[in-house]
């Protein structure tokens, strides 16, 4: 703990962040590179600080601007500060993963939760939940929870201000956001969330800075992981490029995960009318136990694909919706031995698709410490490691480098996300995961970034 922070709270703050929500953590910038795909890396000096004591995210949390390589390419981040009150949408950005900005907040007066970001041409979205305070000590699942977002339009330089996607009353389950320059050239912004009540997938988008859609249903859930009194939780997670959008959810209580996807073809509002989209349905069960929740990513340098990652009891696994079809689901590293170390399970799985068409993937590996759940980040015997494997087709993956080792003050490493670029030579994959305790006594914010070949 950094002198002069406040301790972490207590109460709620453990027992709310069960299942997926593996929260109150640290972030972390690392370039993550696995060997078999890259034939060399440089690592660019030391370790640095990433502004946000007390900070923590879930994946989608990091995207860029600008052309790579150029004076104009900017990483953008969002986190949730927990040492403020109401707990903030903090937002930092950098121009090489080493100086970053002086956060700052980009939320309103309410509690939030689960931030998102997004990013289009110039375009910056972010988005969360309200309705959350952990600093009660007791949480209140009577509280409404709402969408929120807030956009720029020029990089990140100023903020439109916060914009509320639902009503006061009701109650949503982690609103998450996706942005793509459409094929006719316009910027459309898109957010996608559980109603806890209704127990739908809900969606929005406005197009080229135009007013938000009216909300429609693309989906159904009777999920209630977060149990009863939450109400329907289905984890919905959206990604898209140019005209492709996929949603990734939970569609019920033994793991069903169901992927609604759109190819707009040319007419950007098309997504818009719930009748032209798309809903397939995954042979695969996700791990509740262990947070199998799907993690959707996209990329403006590869706009052929959309991919939605997950994992089952036994592998991290994933599918790629190409504009037409939902392919059948990849494996990409079933439970085994990495460096000597075993691994039983691991979540928060996130496959980025490169420029050249390849693919970066994370997670966190559960190690086999002898407990029953090897990824129950509540237990002090837990370890868990930033795993990433890469693939140049998107079948034949890589051994799993191991590149964040659980510590004695990094005990977790979990919820990556990513971003893939071309380098002065190769690419350059700048990354982020949580780092913490299972008390949640720590957890610190830091970054590196490297480069390596294809």
């Amino acid at each position: 703990m950094r002198a002069g922070l406040v301790p972490v709270p207590n109460g709620r703050e453990c027992v709310s962040r069960m299942v997926r929500r593996s929260t109150a953590l640290a972030i972390v910038l690392v370039l993550a590179v696995a060997q078999a795909a890259f034939a060399a890396v440089t690592w660019d000096g030391a370790r640095t600080t990433v502004p946000g004591d007390y900070s923590w995210n879930y994946s989608n949390s990091l995207e860029y601007t600008g052309t790579p390589g150029t004076s104009n390419f900017k990483l953008h981040d969002v986190y949730i500060l927990d040492a403020s009150v109401p707990e903030a949408a903090q937002y930092t950005t950098s121009a090489d993963g080493v100086t970053w900005s002086m956060a700052k907040k980009i939320s309103g007066s309410a509690n939030v939760d689960g931030t998102s970001i997004a990013t289009a041409g110039t375009s910056v979205i972010v988005g969360w939940q309200t309705g959350y305070n952990y600093y009660d000590g007791n949480y209140d699942t009577t509280l409404p929870r709402r969408a929120q977002v807030n956009i720029s339009t020029n990089s990140g330089s100023t903020w439109s201000g916060v914009t509320s996607l639902t009503g006061k009353s009701g109650k949503v389950d982690y609103p998450m956001v996706a942005a793509a320059v459409t094929s006719g050239g316009l910027t459309n912004l898109y957010a996608a969330w559980v109603d806890s009540k209704a127990c739908t997938v809900v969606f929005r988008q406005s197009s080229n800075g135009g007013a938000w859609s009216a909300p429609i249903s693309i989906g159904t859930t009777t999920a209630k992981a977060e149990g009863n009194a939450y109400g329907c939780a289905g984890y919905a997670n959206i990604a898209a490029t140019r005209d492709l959008i996929a949603v990734g959810y939970v569609a019920d209580d033994t793991g069903t995960l169901k992927v609604a996807s759109i190819n707009l073809n040319g007419n950007a509002t098309r997504a818009t009318t719930a009748g032209n989209w798309s809903s397939t349905t995954l042979a695969d069960k996700i791990s509740l136990t262990q947070n199998g929740f799907p993690v959707a990513a996209a990329s403006p340098l590869n706009t052929g694909v959309v991919t939605v990652a997950y994992n089952t009891a036994t592998a991290q696994r994933y599918v790629r919706y190409n504009g037409t079809s939902v392919s059948a689901p990849a494996t990409i590293f079933a439970n085994g031995t990495v460096g000597g170390k075993a691994y039983r399970g691991g979540y928060s799985t996130l496959v980025e698709p490169a420029p050249d068409g390849g693919y970066v993937a994370m997670w966190a590996g559960c190690r086999d410490v002898g407990i029953t759940n090897a990824c129950n980040y509540a237990s002090a015997k837990a370890k868990f490691d930033l795993l990433a494997a890469t693939s140049t087709n998107g079948t034949t993956w890589s051994t799993p480098s191991q590149l964040a080792l659980s510590s004695t003050s990094a005990q977790l490493n979990d919820e990556p996300s990513a971003v893939v670029v071309p380098g002065t030579t190769g690419v350059k994959i700048y990354s982020q995961y949580n780092a913490y305790k299972s008390t949640y006594h720590y957890y610190d914010v830091w970054g590196w970034n490297g480069s390596g070949t294809l």
